[in-house]
């Protein structure tokens, strides 16, 4: 389970691209652009609060000519920041639960590309 934004076991990139999120036993979609990706995770923006501890599915797009990456995950923080001319906003924490051995070698090749940013 994720130890806090300063013991991350991997490194986080900027990195915008359209995820698609679905909770568990609910037929909503959510659309939403990443912040940043590791391989341990992502952090989205999202116009909605989610609860924390929820699972999730997600479908990465990561705009390398592949489909999307299919990995489930679980919400593991959500911080509530305000935009002023937006309107509220959070930026949410999900912890991937299951990678694929393929899923995690397109997102290495992706994260040897883009540079790890040391604060996301």
């Amino acid at each position: 389970m994720w130890q806090g934004i300063d013991q991350r076991r991997f490194p986080r990139a900027k990195y915008k691209c359209v995820v698609t999120i679905r909770q568990a036993g609910e037929p909503t979609v959510i659309s939403a652009i990443t912040e940043n990706i590791g391989l341990g995770g992502i952090c989205i923006l999202l116009e909605k609060g989610l609860d924390i501890f929820s699972p999730v599915e997600l479908e990465l797009n990561l705009e390398d000519g592949r489909g999307p990456v299919k990995v489930r995950g679980t919400i593991v923080w959500v911080v509530r920041r305000r935009e002023l001319r937006k309107g509220p906003s959070f930026d949410t924490g999900v912890e991937f639960a299951e990678l694929s051995a393929e899923e995690k070698a397109r997102l290495e090749a992706l994260l040897d590309k883009v540079k790890p940013d040391k604060k996301a």
